[in-house]
């Protein structure tokens, strides 16, 4: 009895080792059949019939794939044992078949992903720079994106900073843009100093009018009380725009510097005054181009006409009042 029962346990164990060697090979081996077990049996390791308790040494397969990403079908199971020549050709061709569907794959990814960004770049540009605006210079602060402009603030003409430095300063009392409260005001006995600027058609702004008022007199005090050219002195500003024009009075011929003929129209203006120290208007009148005869010396443009002026009498008629009183 000990001897069968020894018999029967080497047996049992043989045919385990001999089932555990055999059960890798693609095909048995034809042999005895086999003995019912009576110890532990090892199986490889994920073969689905319960958790492993030896078998070989391999663990979970890893494989490196484009741009880091994981497999898209998870981890491959673990190699299995050597095969034949066919089915390890067969193996090959399909993990090639895999790695060129990986690449595939990650070529169309890459490619949408720089599809979509390039019009998103296109999209949105460098916002340019705002383009910077004109401004005078005779003291006003322009308001951001806005052009110069010599039409009146809509606020009303501002205080200077500083003094008028030169007689042609006083145009912004005229334009209604600036008044200069360091200038003396028109107060106290006469005569008040007054300086008359003169529109004229070069477009070069007014001039200064420094010989209507010879009817009064000559003398330096005359000339100081109606043409001064002391900016500090004068108190108020007489501005003669041009404002419309009428027929022909008649033709004006010239000789020098070559011949030339020039046509008289008829004109009317416009005769502002104001007090330089605060921008007061003194005065609003309309005048008439009462001076029809072809003038001494004349300025023209391209069209070749010229305009009948206002009077020197007219003028000293309109300001008289305002200076010697």
């Amino acid at each position: 009895m000990s001897d069968t029962g020894a018999g029967s346990d080497q047996g049992a164990t043989g045919n385990e080792e001999q089932r555990a060697d055999t059960a890798w090979m693609p095909s048995a081996v034809p042999g005895p059949p086999p003995q019912p077990a009576t110890g532990p049996v090892h199986q490889p390791p994920g073969t689905g019939y319960g958790p492993p308790t030896a078998g070989p040494p391999y663990g979970p397969a890893t494989t490196a794939t484009p741009f880091g990403s994981a497999p898209p079908y998870g981890p491959y199971p673990p190699p299995g044992p050597p095969s034949s020549g066919r089915n390890r050709g067969l193996v090959v061709a399909v993990a090639a078949l895999s790695v060129l569907l990986l690449v595939a794959c990650s070529g169309l990814i890459g490619g949408a992903f720089l599809l979509g960004s390039s019009p998103r770049e296109a999209a949105e540009p460098e916002p340019a720079a705002p383009p910077v605006a004109p401004w005078r210079s005779s003291g006003t602060t322009p308001t951001p994106g806005a052009t110069a402009s010599v039409e009146p603030s809509t606020r009303g003409p501002q205080p200077s900073d500083f003094p008028a430095a030169q007689i042609s300063d006083l145009n912004d009392v005229c334009d209604g843009v600036l008044y200069y409260p360091q200038s003396p005001k028109r107060t106290g006995a006469a005569p008040h100093p007054v300086a008359l600027l003169v529109g004229t058609d070069m477009g070069t702004g007014r001039r200064h009018d420094r010989v209507y008022y010879y009817d009064e007199g000559l003398s330096k005090r005359v000339e100081r009380t109606w043409a001064s050219e002391d900016p500090k002195a004068v108190q108020i500003v007489a501005c003669l725009d041009r404002t419309g024009t009428g027929a022909t009075i008649r033709k004006c011929r010239y000789d020098d510097p070559k011949p030339d003929t020039l046509t008289l129209l008829k004109a009317t203006y416009r005769l502002r005054v104001y007090e330089v120290a605060t921008g007061r208007r003194l005065l609003d009148k309309t005048l008439g181009g009462d001076d029809q005869q072809c003038p001494f010396v004349v300025l023209y443009g391209p069209d070749k006409k010229i305009y009948a002026e206002v009077s020197h009498r007219s003028l000293l008629s309109a300001l008289r009042n305002l200076v010697k009183r």
